[in-house]
């Protein structure tokens, strides 16, 4: 097999070069899949043996057989135990668990790496939870960064298990921390483990205030700009008092009224469960000297409409509900955060500057898309959510759609409608 790919013909034009390319991405994944069922089947037969074992000698001290197996399939894989360890578990979960996700990965739909997305944040599950995550995000992967599949994920764990994870998020809480260390060179790395949305304001407040550098002619580069400010605000040279930011709640009528308990989004944080968000927008965010921006989405259909917001001095709104609808760059697949609010049909194509024709990007994104061949085309239903076709110099068509907002899923009114699309209008 190694040597027929060795000897494979190349194809002679760029697109028959990417459906190669594609094909043979959807191999390695089928081999992926290949490789759990014979990591699957030792662990069964190791298992066997260790049980025959004891019940011929039922007083032996018998060693941990998982970190055995383990450390076989590592040694196959060429990987370390830890890894061969991680492969196991991702076998069990995939063989027994998540069989959606196990055929996702025999046909190439799914790699490796979001298998073990999967598997990682439902491991807390039943089996009988598990087993229905496996069947609603199944059919929600294409697409799908990394990132995104984690928050689908947390968001389908969270409607089956808010109370447990309540308990996980105290114990991880209790372990937040502060380390450093030296690099070399001068320089040394400052590591945080805090709650995700104590990270979301910090976050938030450092990119404000480098935006506002950048904008004001500072030469520093984004990066460095963040890193002097934290510095400053830790209690460095010219240490100044952190800027109030607003922390953006996404939550359906539903979870706000106590008629469901759908999780919520927090901006940069991820999904949280229903009693938090409630919590968030009730009483804002004062240990975070924050204010609390919240966003309403349209019943059936969640595409955000509008927003309010606890400040004052709330600016901006139309780049506010883009980046919260889109919540990280919209190409398929990437998981980098939102740098260019973007005209999905260029405004020198007629493309017109509203919310229907918006789309957020990253910077590298945004310009590829400026190159010879690529096209964006937006869904023209201005309450879908979002869909856009990406087209590519090949011709290959992607599809990107916008996460999916916490709402019910309610039938649209026609009066409904006519409201949503005059707020649409306004935040265009």
């Amino acid at each position: 097999m190694r040597d027929q790919l060795a000897a494979l013909p190349l194809a002679g034009d760029p697109r028959g070069g990417i459906e190669q390319m594609d094909e043979l991405e959807r191999l390695k994944s089928a081999v992926c899949a290949a490789q759990a069922r014979l990591a699957h089947d030792l662990d069964q037969h190791r298992r066997a043996q260790a049980e025959a074992r004891r019940l011929l000698d039922p007083q032996r001290r018998r060693p941990n057989p998982d970190a055995g197996v383990g450390t076989e399939i590592a040694l196959a894989r060429r990987e370390s135990p830890h890894q061969g360890r991680l492969k196991l578990r991702l076998a069990r979960a995939l063989l027994t668990d998540l069989p959606h996700t196990m055929a996702a990965l025999e046909r190439g739909d799914l790699n490796e790496r979001r298998a073990e997305i999967i598997a990682a944040e439902t491991s807390d599950l039943t089996r009988d939870q598990r087993r229905g995550v496996d069947a609603t995000v199944a059919p929600l992967v294409d697409g799908l960064g990394d990132a995104d599949l984690r928050d689908v994920v947390r968001r389908e764990v969270l409607r089956r298990d808010e109370e447990d994870w309540l308990a996980r998020q105290a114990r991880a809480r209790a372990r937040r921390r502060v380390s450093g260390r030296v690099l070399g060179d001068g320089m040394g790395q400052l590591t945080a483990v805090l709650p995700a949305t104590d990270v979301s304001a910090i976050m938030t407040a450092l990119d404000a205030t480098a935006d506002k550098a950048r904008t004001a002619g500072d030469d520093r580069t984004r990066a460095q700009v963040v890193a002097d400010v934290l510095v400053q605000r830790l209690g460095g040279p010219s240490a100044t008092a952190p800027t109030p930011v607003a922390l953006k709640v996404v939550l359906g009528a539903g979870t706000l009224l106590g008629c469901n308990d759908d999780p919520g989004y927090v901006a940069g944080a991820g999904y949280v469960p229903a009693s938090v968000a409630r919590r968030l927008v009730a009483a804002g965010a004062e240990h975070l000297r924050s204010t609390v921006q919240r966003l309403f989405a349209m019943p059936g259909s969640g595409a955000l409409l509008a927003t309010e917001t606890t400040s004052s001095h709330f600016r901006n709104g139309l780049a506010d509900i883009i980046d919260l609808r889109d919540r990280r760059c919209r190409t398929p697949y990437c998981n980098a955060r939102i740098r260019h609010r973007d005209h999905v049909t260029a405004r020198a194509a007629g493309g017109s500057t509203t919310l229907a024709n918006a789309q957020g990007l990253c910077k590298a994104c945004n310009y590829a898309k400026e190159s010879p061949g690529w096209r964006h085309e937006p869904v023209p239903d201005p309450l879908a959510v979002t869909d856009i076709v990406v087209t590519t110099p090949t011709g290959q068509v992607h599809h990107s759609r916008a996460p999916d907002q916490p709402h019910a899923a309610e039938s649209v009114s026609p009066a409904e409608r006519r409201v949503a699309e005059l707020l649409l209008r306004r935040a265009g």
